[in-house]
Formats: C-alpha cells, structure tokens, sequence
C-alpha cells in the first residue's frame, strides 16, 4: 500500500486538504472555509494543527479583517479548534519556534510582527509579545524602526531564542526613492509585568545600507554554518556565513537565479525558497507574471518560470548550479517537499495561456492553456529534478496563494 503524506493549497478563502502519495499522485480528502482570504498557513506537525492566516487585504491592500485560526488537520474532516484570534494588520507568513511553544507572524503594512504562546495540545493564544510600527504607534518612523521596511517572512534562529525577520525593501518609483533591504535578528524583552511584552532588535544586516539589496525569503543551512536568501528584485542567491555573534555583515557572495538575466522580461522577480533536507541543494523560484495580446488573448510575455537548483557546497557554502527545470505556468508562489526530499511540489497560482508556434507547412500557431495547480517534481540523487505530473486544479478568478506539506516526522 503507498503511504501518503498530507498536502495543503488555499483557493481564496478555501483550505483544501490532499493527499500526496510516494509516487505524486493526488487525491482531494477534505475542504474548509475561512472568514476571508487565506495569506499563509503553518504547519504543526507534532500537534497535527495548521495555523491559517486571513485577511479580506491582499497585495498592495491593508484590509481591515484579520484572523488566526487553528485548524485539526489529523481527523476525517477538517475543523477549527479554540477561538480565533484578531490580529492588527493583514499577516502574511509565520513560523514555529524549534521548541513548538511559539508561533512567530510578521506583517507587511504596515511593518510589524506578533509572537503568540502555544498551548501543550492545541491552539494559539493571543500575542505574548509584539512590534508594531507605522500608523504613530511607539513613535517610531516606518524604515526606521525594528522591522524595517515590508517584512515578508519570519524564522526562528538555529540554537538561540531569537528571530529572523526579513525585509524586501521595495524599488524606486516616481514618487519615491528606493526602501532599502535588511535581515534583522530580533529577541522577545522580557519587562516583568509588561502585557504584552516587546520585541527588541539584536542585529541588522543591510550591505550598502540596504539599497539594492532585497531578500524576501531565506533558509538556514540544516548542518553547516550558512543562511542563504533570494533576492527577490535582484534575481540573486545571496549566502552569509553564520558566527556566534550573528549573521556576517557582508554576503559570502551571490550567484544569478536566471537562466538569461541579460534579457528580463519585467516584472521578473526572485520568489521561494528551499533547501533539501540533506542539506545538499538549494532550490529557488524563478517567477514572472508578465502577459501580453495575441489576437483576442493575453499570453505569456516571455518571463522566466523555473525552478533553479543548486548544489551546496557544505565548506564554502557556495551554490553551483545544476539545472533550470521548466514551470509549465505562470508564477509559482511556493514550493515544498514531500516524502522526505524525495519530491518537491511546485504551487502554479493561476491559469494561464501561452502561444505555441507551429511548424511551418505542417501546423499552425496555437494559444494553448496553463492551468493552475500543482507541479509534482522527483528530486534525484543528484538533485536534478524531472518532473512527474501536473494536477490541474480549478482556481476560478481566484489563486493558489498558499502551499505547503504537513512535514513528514517519521522520515529520516
């Protein structure tokens, strides 16, 4: 009998739960509303819990309805357990704490992060210590603060209390100048009697200030001394060596994610990333949205939608790249493996069309559709991947704006 693993994707506001076999088949076990849009989810595995994000915000929106809900993922349907809990600002990534008795969530707009208590079997509490910023809370000027400017994920620290928030920045446009990019290391202040607590800042990790700098999603290294970060507006992988006091100031170097970064195709972005579970390879989103007409239809514009994998090298923590593997689709915004590394699951978050030119005096230019849903990849000893199928998934006007695997605790 093929063991399956637990695969979650959101469709607006709908958590859809799969079941995601050894050899990437996919079968739908079970469906549950949120009070509004799903941002991100987090999985608890030891608990066997999701902690769900919503917001009726979204991308560039603030929104006024923000929840947490902790969702029982384990039973034959899908529920929520304990209250749900109001947050300030649309929240838009969390994380567990190694110890699982923190649930850490940043926000974006304005900058800010929350840590809530988790109890011994279930659900959230509200925030044990928080940082909130812009809107002239604490007096703080936004960029200038503890969260720098917009946050997009955040990580507890390998072998310490602390966390890791990492700020994008965002670029110029006419009406402003370039915000620039930082990683920040925080630390919950413990004040004797404060409710809730605050957060304070350890380190800030910004070459150049910060300007043309723009990290958006980092992972540590699972055995050696290195943290690695896309950089979202530069098309980079940047890595920084890891001392006792911190993060090196400075990155160890970074290497192109594009196949061809000298013929961009805008808006082309950095997106995802992961690293496999031996600590081996890397492998970070290649992502594009830019659409043009062909006749009646908006098609692909020629951005690049790939996932590019890296070899690690565990000593000098340099990436070497192994491959560009294909998206058949547009923008894949989050990537995760199953079954223990030996899959990577790709989330394509909308449908699309693309021209397929003919061959002359044997067939004609076609418009072919993309549609969204989940690329399922075999990761190879090698760590090359080739993929296995496409499970096309029916999105609607919506988007796959979330997906994640429960992680697997019994493989090794």
């Amino acid at each position: 009998m093929d063991v399956t693993q637990q695969f979650f994707l959101s469709i607006g506001s709908m958590l859809c739960r799969h079941d995601l076999s050894a050899d990437g088949g996919l079968r739908e076990t079970g469906t549950l509303g949120m009070p509004c849009n799903i941002q991100y989810a987090c999985a608890d595995a030891r608990r066997g819990l999701l902690y769900v994000l919503c917001s009726n915000g979204g991308v560039g929106s603030r929104g006024d309805t923000h929840w947490l809900l902790t969702v029982a993922v384990r039973e034959t349907a899908l529920r929520v357990v304990g209250e749900p809990v109001a947050l300030p600002y649309r929240p838009i990534h969390a994380s567990i704490d190694p110890a699982g008795g923190r649930l850490l969530v940043a926000y974006n707009l304005p900058a800010a992060v929350s840590v809530h208590a988790l109890d011994g079997e279930s659900a959230c509490a509200q925030a044990a210590a928080c940082m909130a910023v812009g809107e002239g809370e604490g007096g703080e000027e936004e960029g200038k603060n503890v969260p720098g400017w917009f946050p997009h994920q955040i990580l507890p620290m390998p072998g310490t209390d602390a966390m890791l928030l990492t700020c994008r920045g965002d670029d110029a446009t006419a009406g402003h100048a370039e915000n620039p990019g930082s990683l920040r290391v925080l630390r919950v202040r413990r004040v004797e009697g404060a409710q809730p607590q605050r957060l304070t800042l350890v380190q800030v990790v910004a070459p150049r200030g910060g300007l043309g700098f723009g990290p958006r999603n980092c992972a540590f290294h699972p055995t050696a001394p290195w943290l690695y970060a896309v950089l979202e507006r530069q098309n980079r992988l940047a890595w920084f060596r890891m001392r006792s006091e911190g993060i090196a100031p400075e990155p160890s170097g970074a290497v192109a994610l594009l196949e061809r970064p000298d013929a961009i195709v805008r808006p082309q972005l950095g997106g995802a990333l992961a690293l496999h579970p031996s600590g081996r390879f890397a492998y970070a989103v290649n992502r594009s949205h830019a659409v043009v007409r062909d006749g009646d239809a908006l098609v692909w514009a020629g951005g690049e939608n790939s996932i590019a994998v890296f070899a690690l090298d565990a000593d000098t923590g340099e990436p070497r790249l192994l491959q560009h593997a294909r998206i058949d689709g547009l923008h894949v915004r989050c990537i995760d493996f199953a079954h223990g590394g030996t899959l990577l699951v790709a989330a394509i978050r909308q449908s699309s069309m693309r021209r397929v030119e003919g061959i002359r005096g044997i067939a004609a230019a076609r418009i072919e559709r993309c549609p969204a849903g989940l690329s399922v990849f075999r990761v190879g000893p090698d760590g090359r991947l080739s993929l296995v199928r496409h499970h096309p998934i029916d999105v609607g006007d919506n988007q796959i704006f979330w997906a994640g695997a429960m992680p697997d605790t019994t493989s090794t």
